[in-house]
């Protein structure tokens, strides 16, 4: 596994890669596993929640998502994990269906680390995919985290900037010298 680079919004070239447009994965193709190895671990090496290949140079529709453990503290003060950290692999993922209702948060991108901005998003989506096996998979009704991380994740796929999604660019404002909020793609 290899920690690659992670392209820049705030440099030129960079950015003509990530606004452009991803082609399709063609399955089989025994050479993602270890792309996306090796995406987990640049976007865990970068405290991210979701990584797109355009984010590290590679024009492909694929993306990984890593979703953390819910934990809760119990009486006692004890922690205890009530679910688990959820993995995935989306090979030429779309949204097949979307809630009319949004719902604004908080949201950074490791292309453009420390800045934060209030994205409206669908309050959940329905997504379809490939796996690394070759096998479509859906994730029904995503809330929450993993529904804006496939909604950021897949405009990245689309040359899509979540800067360009802010409609209130008085809220995209830099953390890096603060604790970063919690959502960060």
């Amino acid at each position: 596994m290899a920690v690659r680079r992670i392209l820049r919004i705030d440099d030129p070239d960079d950015k003509k890669i990530l606004t452009t447009r991803c082609h399709a994965v063609r399955m089989p193709n025994p050479s993602l596993k270890q792309l996306a190895a090796d995406m987990f671990e640049t976007m865990h090496a970068a405290n991210g929640v979701g990584l797109a290949a355009p984010q590290i140079g590679i024009t492909q529709r694929l993306t990984v998502i890593s979703i953390p453990p819910a934990v809760e503290e119990r009486a006692d003060g004890s922690l205890v994990e009530v679910e688990p950290e959820q993995n995935y692999v989306l090979i030429n993922p779309e949204i097949i269906k979307a809630s009319a209702q949004q719902v604004n948060g908080l949201e950074g991108c490791l292309s453009l680390p420390g800045w934060y901005g209030e994205v409206p998003r669908a309050s959940w989506v329905t997504v379809e995919y490939t796996d690394l096996t070759g096998k479509r998979q859906r994730i029904r009704k995503a809330t929450g985290l993993l529904a804006r991380a496939l909604q950021h994740e897949i405009d990245h796929l689309d040359g899509i900037l979540f800067t360009e999604r802010i409609r209130d660019l008085s809220t995209l404002k830099d953390y890096s010298q603060e604790e970063a909020p919690a959502a960060a793609e």
